[in-house]
């Protein structure tokens, strides 16, 4: 469970650095353009979130370095959001396959070989 916790971690450290180091380069892109509607820092930050959820927002870049960015962090968001779900799809497999796994040494009566199998793990 601990390498779970440590990799969702991970992949949400990575999130917020892309988030506002994308904000911030919007916004270097954007403030040069003289019809653009990101006007501060977190108009940026709002933005890159919604760009990367929902995909519409009140704000858009309208240069084409910004929309630039806007895909780079679509295509960052899209691939952190699979390494979460695959990453939590593989605890709850491997803590099925653990269950089973007891289930069926109690079934052929293997008490033995069940207490064994618990004796070296460690409670988290």
């Amino acid at each position: 469970m601990g390498k779970l916790i440590k990799i969702l971690c991970s992949t949400m450290t990575v999130f917020v650095v892309v988030l506002f180091a994308s904000a911030y380069l919007t916004l270097q892109f954007e403030a040069k353009a003289p019809d653009a509607n990101i006007k501060t820092y977190w108009d940026a930050v709002w933005w890159c979130l919604h760009a990367s959820s929902v995909g519409n927002s009140d704000v858009f870049p309208v240069t084409a370095c910004g929309r630039l960015v806007g895909v780079f962090v679509i295509v960052v968001g899209y691939g952190l959001f699979t390494i979460n779900v695959g990453t939590i799809s593989a605890a709850l497999t491997h803590m099925l396959k653990e269950t089973r796994y007891d289930r069926l040494l109690e079934e052929l009566h293997c008490g033995d070989l069940l207490k064994n199998r618990h004796k070296g793990e460690k409670k988290e």
